[in-house]
């Protein structure tokens, strides 16, 4: 049978290892606090094997009695910055404790579904397990999701993925997915008081732009309609003060359906520009600096995914909520997360499943709700003992 509460001792270390990991500010490529703090904790908490992978990682394992599947948690140490310091209550970085809420930066993305899923994995009784249960705190979600996951994956392959992104605990089975694009135009600068013997690369890509708002999205029956969303534009020089502009970019947030590619995606896009020779379109390449030295790059695609509903995986995860007596909810996500790597990339089944409202991520004060910590801490190991029982 599922456990379906947490004992008194196991409630109070879910909730310091959260408030520690929320007091070791971890940017993205600049993790190795909360790092040091989540392998410090696998190691007390008796993990088989623990290790920091190249890129800064912390992944353990925990091995059951006999061979058996390996079922992979994944959570993310990167937090966003805390803008607006002045409009805080609590201090973004204190891990407070107060009115029944972990507050501070990550505690619901996600660093309090990093201390669910790690002391959940430990918490299960491994003698009544077979295969294993691996549990990833990964760099530079926030950035560059799925490509620190997917270096994981390669060297510790996994037959089950859960992503613990908030969720509400509903079961995510599947995911827009999203692209990076960048245009770009050049022209000829020339003195702003005599702008006819230049040419202006904004007016090029003011064009360009419009036509790329014109294009037809495609829609999907379970993930809903693409996304395309102008997020910069910057000329060049900048600032341009008595000069025509020489070069000009922008950028465009697309969030993707399934079949979308790369190709697709950009031949369809430079069909709708062929005729305007002055700009060019492509996708973004991200690069990140790692706190270990390492780098991490990736072209900015990442491509969407769904969980079918016969999986095993989803069905454990449904039988996981009833065991713990909470309701059975799907949903897909319109954000990007790592299960584009693990899902999409490497075609593992996947689903999302984390304590908290996503709602309170990235906010002002943001916290979570002691109580939907520990239900996630629960719902964590019921699903562990529903997939590994032996």
């Amino acid at each position: 049978m599922a456990s379906t509460t947490l004992t008194s001792a196991q409630s109070d270390r879910v909730i310091a290892l959260c408030r520690d990991l929320v007091r070791a500010e971890s940017l993205a490529g600049r993790e190795s606090a909360a790092a040091a703090v989540a392998e410090q904790a696998m190691r007390e908490l008796g993990y088989d094997e623990v290790f920091v992978d190249p890129y800064g990682s912390v992944v353990g394992v925990i091995k059951g009695a006999a061979p058996g599947p390996n079922l992979h948690f994944d959570g993310h140490l990167d937090v966003v910055p805390a803008t607006a310091r002045n409009s805080w209550q609590h201090d973004p970085f204190g891990g407070e404790l107060s009115a029944g809420r972990i507050w501070g930066r990550g505690a619901t993305d996600m660093k309090g579904p990093d201390a669910a899923m790690l002391c959940a994995a430990a918490f299960v009784r491994r003698n009544e397990l077979r295969g294993s249960v691996t549990v990833s705190l990964s760099v530079g979600e926030e950035e560059l999701e799925g490509e620190a996951l997917k270096m994981i994956l390669r060297r510790r392959p996994a037959d089950f993925v859960v992503i613990g992104e908030n969720s509400n605990l509903a079961v995510g089975i599947g995911q827009k997915g999203r692209a990076g694009l960048r245009l770009s135009a050049t022209g000829i600068p020339a003195h702003s008081s005599r702008p006819e013997e230049g040419k202006n690369a904004v007016y090029a890509l003011i064009e360009a732009i419009e036509r790329v708002r014109a294009l037809p999205l495609p829609a999907d029956d379970l993930l809903g309609p693409a996304v395309c969303e102008l997020v910069e534009i910057v000329s060049s020089p900048f600032p341009g003060t008595s000069i025509v502009p020489d070069g000009c970019r922008a950028r465009f947030d697309r969030r993707l359906v399934r079949g979308e590619t790369p190709e697709s995606l950009l031949a369809e896009l430079r069909a709708a520009l062929q005729d305007l020779s002055a700009v060019q379109i492509d996708l973004l390449d991200v690069t990140l600096p790692c706190y270990t030295g390492a780098v991490l790059r990736k072209p900015d695609f990442h491509a969407a995914w769904e969980t079918p509903h016969a999986g095993v995986l989803l069905r454990a995860a449904e039988a996981a909520l009833g065991a713990c007596g909470l309701p059975v909810a799907h949903f897909t996500a319109r954000y990007c997360s790592n299960g584009s790597a693990s899902a999409a990339e490497l075609g593992i089944p996947t689903i999302i499943l984390g304590p908290s409202d996503p709602a309170l991520a990235h906010t002002i004060d943001e916290y979570i709700a002691v109580d939907e910590l520990e239900r996630g801490c629960a719902v964590y190991i019921a699903l562990i003992e529903q997939i590994l029982r032996t």
